[in-house]
């Protein structure tokens, strides 16, 4: 097991703990989205990737870019950790090369002050990103 850094002297409060694990659950769902191809036949879907504006399809595969970013960024780190939880996330969100399919949070994550605010950030993101995957709510 990874040993994640430190949140403080005393362990965080039980709804930022609660709050850290809906984001988890949220970064499980939004993985499984976004590396399947077939979310992206759907023209609704925005995704910066795309072979044509436009048009069903890819100019990378989803599922190998995702896979070699969860590598590189190792497991996910637990609720009880949820500074490091977020910061994994808005990578895993953002990725490079990008999928274009989610909003940058990757500065604000780190602009923020705290871990209940960079939670907060990332789950707004990852749920605009899981809408928009879905074909519900495309980014723009």
């Amino acid at each position: 097991d990874a040993a994640w850094p430190a949140e403080g002297d005393s362990p965080p409060p039980a709804s930022l703990v609660e709050a850290a694990a809906c984001l988890s659950a949220d970064l499980e769902a939004w993985r499984r989205l976004a590396a399947e191809r077939s979310t992206y036949d759907d023209p609704a879907v925005t995704a910066g990737a795309r072979a044509r504006r436009g048009e069903p399809g890819l100019r990378l595969d989803p599922a190998l870019l995702l896979a070699r970013v969860c590598r590189d960024l190792g497991p996910k780190p637990p609720p009880e950790a949820p500074t490091a939880l977020a910061l994994w996330g808005g990578a895993l969100i953002n990725p490079l090369p990008s999928l274009g399919v989610s909003t940058e949070v990757r500065g604000a994550v780190l602009e923020a002050q705290g871990a209940a605010e960079r939670v907060a950030l990332v789950q707004r993101a990852v749920s605009r990103s899981i809408a928009n995957l879905e074909g519900r709510r495309p980014l723009f």
